[in-house]
């Protein structure tokens, strides 16, 4: 494995086909056995060795079946990556490394469930949630547009956000707090045999990711 000291930290989110909560944020298997998604990383400072990835983004689209979390030997994870074309071509091979799983860290451990990578495109990819997390999106070109607002409901304190902390299942990784948000987009094209879903859940989380992480 690379040993190459790296560093990212920003946000993350996910649109999936998942009801409302997504069980896989506890350890659960998907709505119906299988899930449809769309995953959204927002680097707002990063490094691969001197390489800077401040700024930069990662969307992968994907499906899976079965329970990722439960050493379900017959659960298989299939994705394709969108990464940021904004970067320089050493940027790009930087964040592939990364999120690939090929240099440790939390992305490893998450890489070590995908059983296919079908695809890695360079596009322009654009990121904006609220700072008080009312919203949050993402575009890729004409191929992507996804996000959601934050969940609200009428005996919530529209002040506060619905989130959950110690999450079983955290995508991320241990020890973030998952902020909840009701999809209002869910536009993905990706993989020639990726499939249009109707985008039922969705939650944000920081990360915070090192090699050892």
């Amino acid at each position: 494995m690379d040993k190459t000291n790296w560093h990212l930290k920003g946000e993350w989110f996910d649109v999936c086909s998942c009801s409302m909560p997504c069980p896989c944020t506890f350890a659960q298997a998907p709505t119906n056995g299988a899930c449809l998604f769309t995953l959204v990383w927002h680097i707002h400072e990063g490094h691969y060795g001197n390489e800077r990835l401040d700024g930069l983004g990662v969307v992968a689209l994907g499906e899976f079946a079965g329970n990722m979390w439960a050493d379900d030997t017959d659960a298989t994870m299939t994705v394709m990556f969108y990464i940021d074309a904004k970067g320089t071509p050493a940027q790009r091979d930087a964040l592939e490394e990364i999120f690939r799983g090929n240099v440790g860290g939390w992305p490893g451990k998450f890489g070590s469930l995908i059983s296919d990578v079908r695809e890695v495109r360079y596009a322009p990819i654009d990121f904006e949630a609220a700072q008080d997390l009312q919203y949050w999106r993402a575009t890729v070109s004409d191929e992507v547009s996804v996000g959601a607002t934050a969940l609200t409901g009428p005996t919530s304190d529209p002040n506060r956000r619905v989130q959950l902390i110690n999450a079983p299942g955290a995508e991320v990784g241990p020890g973030q707090v998952a902020t909840w948000g009701v999809v209002n987009a869910d536009h993905a094209e990706g993989f020639a045999f990726s499939r249009t879903y109707r985008g039922g859940s969705s939650k944000h989380f920081p990360f915070d990711w090192r090699p050892s992480t």
